[in-house]
């Protein structure tokens, strides 16, 4: 999924009933501090999270180590262009969440492979994930206060293991006991699926990569975007490393990123998230780490003009002066209009009889909302106008738009005010949400909702 360390902060009282969190702990190559500063610390501060932070220095700059009762920081010196695996986690009362990979950990919208534990129960990848903090804090080059913090993390893991152990799909993997590739399965699969571009994966890796998996076919997702020059280059280094493959471009909400790869064997389809470092699957230095989880084989591309819009409605946008692009269901609405709420209603109405049920994110240079409109009902969220949810019940001859049309946010057919947007909200809204087989999250994270300062 793409997260951000601050939208798994910003999620934490939803997904865990607002459980108290005493461990944040962040670990990547490349950090972001200022952002980290600003932005993600402070909110794991306001949750009470003991702070614990493991990068690396920048290119010749030295060491750095702070210990405070707030954090414990340190930037360990680069020996190797990436030192580190990407780590996100958060231990609290009966609840843990890990991210896995992802690139660099500040950047808002990366693919992180997400593993969550609670009451219910605790997967057993959890356990390795300990044992690979154990086998970190043991390394020379990490001082001595980021290693007491990153064994006092592997103890609470452990706790929490024994109150609720479940088997389950997902694994953590690392290099502790060899390199990953020796974790992944033998050959031969039905398929691989690898994501371009191929950062870091010289032909060595992907051949090894090739012998292991045995793959009777071949799949490489490359960016809509990408130049047609880009993808026959680099369809041809996989020829070279023994990998004959085909080329798709990347569907709405999936990666647009190289550090992801699928694969189709006997157990179903498994992913993998390495960051942008392929050339992690052959390393034994104890840096890798990363996670093995179920996966969902991407939609097939739908035939050309599928998302495109009926002239009609088309004409009526760029006559106001706004775009549409249409993104894993939503259509994204952006203008220079100061209130979004108008605007979402009015595109809403011109959809309604197009596709149904309609979401719509009309994102403003301040403002923004989002409109959920399945007939008679209709979930508004908008920030920093009205920051809440609010469920209506819109009955003919009313619309959408007459409903919300105006300057202020109506009050007529307002079945339920749930605020604010971060916490979970009031069961109507989520009843509602249910019928449309997503959440109050899911939604959150479409409009980067998560990924922003409280």
């Amino acid at each position: 999924m793409s997260v951000s360390p601050l939208a798994l902060l910003r999620e934490w009282p939803s997904r865990t009933d607002g459980s108290a969190l005493h461990e944040f702990v962040l670990i990547g190559t490349d950090l972001d501090l200022p952002a980290l500063e600003r932005d993600v610390l402070p909110a794991a501060h306001e949750k009470g999270a003991a702070v614990t932070v493991l990068g690396a220095a920048a290119p010749g700059a030295e060491p750095a180590a702070v210990s405070r009762p707030d954090r414990t920081l340190a930037l360990i010196e680069r020996t190797t262009p990436h030192p580190l695996p990407e780590l996100v986690l958060l231990v609290g009362d009966g609840h843990v969440t890990a991210a896995f990979g992802g690139g660099a950990p500040a950047a808002p919208r990366r693919p992180w492979t997400v593993v969550r534990g609670g009451p219910e129960g605790v997967p057993w990848a959890f356990d390795d994930l300990g044992a690979w903090l154990r086998g970190r804090a043991g390394t020379p080059s990490v001082p001595d206060a980021v290693a007491r913090r990153l064994t006092e993390v592997a103890e609470r893991l452990e706790d929490l293991l024994l109150t609720a152990p479940v088997d389950g799909p997902a694994r953590s993997l690392h290099d502790l006991e060899g390199p990953l590739l020796s974790h992944l399965p033998r050959g031969p699969v039905d398929r691989l699926c690898l994501y371009a571009p191929l950062r870091g994966a010289v032909t060595a890796t992907l051949r090894s990569l090739g012998e292991r998996l045995a793959p009777t076919e071949v799949e490489l997702m490359v960016p809509q975007d990408w130049p047609k020059e880009d993808t026959e280059e680099t369809l041809r280094s996989l020829s070279e490393a023994g990998l004959e493959a085909t080329s798709r471009s990347v569907p709405d909400g999936f990666p647009r990123h190289g550090g992801l790869l699928e694969w189709v064997g006997p157990e179903g389809r498994r992913a993998l998230t390495l960051g942008s470092h392929l050339g992690a699957l052959t390393r034994a230095d104890g840096a890798a780490l990363t996670a093995l989880v179920p996966a969902d084989a991407p939609p097939e591309p739908a035939p050309d003009g599928d998302d495109d819009l009926p002239t009609r409605i088309t004409e009526e946008l760029e006559a106001s002066g706004w775009t549409c692009e249409v993104d894993s269901g939503v259509y994204r609405i952006h203008g220079s209009f100061t209130n979004p709420v108008p605007v979402a209603a009015r595109v809403v109405e011109l959809l309604d009889q197009e596709v149904a049920p309609v979401l719509v994110h009309a994102q403003g240079p301040k403002a923004w909302a989002l409109l959920v409109w399945k007939r008679p009902m209709m979930l508004l969220a908008s920030a920093p106008r009205g920051s809440a949810w609010r469920l209506y019940r819109v009955d003919p001859p009313a619309t959408p738009a007459s409903r919300l049309g105006g300057e202020g946010l109506s009050q007529v057919g307002l079945l339920r005010t749930s605020a604010p947007l971060h916490r979970a909200p009031h069961r109507d809204v989520g009843a509602f949400l249910d019928t449309l087989d997503t959440d109050h999250i899911t939604l959150l994270e479409k409009v980067g909702f998560l990924d922003k300062p409280l």
